[in-house]
């Protein structure tokens, strides 16, 4: 009788220290699976935000003369990295959803703007500062993208900040 005692016993421990690796693996296992998730969910916001600033800085658009009523494919540019003001002033005046969706951004918020180097906003023509979206608070992931440019004959620093 002793002997089925200490059997007992030892399947006791062999079970709990089982268990114990068992809950551990685990774990690991969905620490793992949770930042793969993460990194796959980075790279595809950086992707996103990548292709939006290089939309912006370096296309005039289609059609090449767009406004915001017959925008297909938005571009900020008159050449490549010289920001053109008329369509920076049609820009401001597009909706944000509507922004999001042409640049193919639609799944996340958005922050935009002009800044000169010595970091004040630049200005349209008509008055008022290039700024347009919402600037991130309370996000889980923040992407910035930075350009340099050319506004009105002046470098600029062009920021497109992904959200969500």
């Amino acid at each position: 009788m002793r002997k089925a005692q200490v059997w007992t016993l030892d399947f006791a421990a062999s079970v709990v220290i089982f268990l114990t690796a068992l809950i551990l693996v685990m774990f690991a296992l969905n620490y793992t699976l949770y930042q793969s998730r993460q990194q796959v969910v980075l790279s595809v916001m950086e992707n996103a935000a990548m292709s939006a600033s290089d939309s912006l800085v370096r296309q005039p658009g289609i059609p090449a003369e767009w406004n915001r009523t017959n925008v297909s494919v938005i571009g900020l540019a008159s050449q490549e990295n010289v920001l053109n003001e008329t369509k920076l002033t049609e820009f401001m005046a597009l909706d944000d959803s509507a922004i999001r969706g042409l640049l193919g951004i639609a799944n996340y918020v958005f922050y935009f703007e002009v800044r000169y180097p010595n970091g004040t906003l630049a200005s349209l023509p008509g008055g008022g500062e290039i700024t347009k979206g919402a600037y991130p608070s309370g996000a889980t992931t923040v992407i910035p993208v930075e350009r340099h440019a050319l506004y009105m004959e002046k470098p600029v620093r062009m920021v497109l900040i992904l959200w969500d």
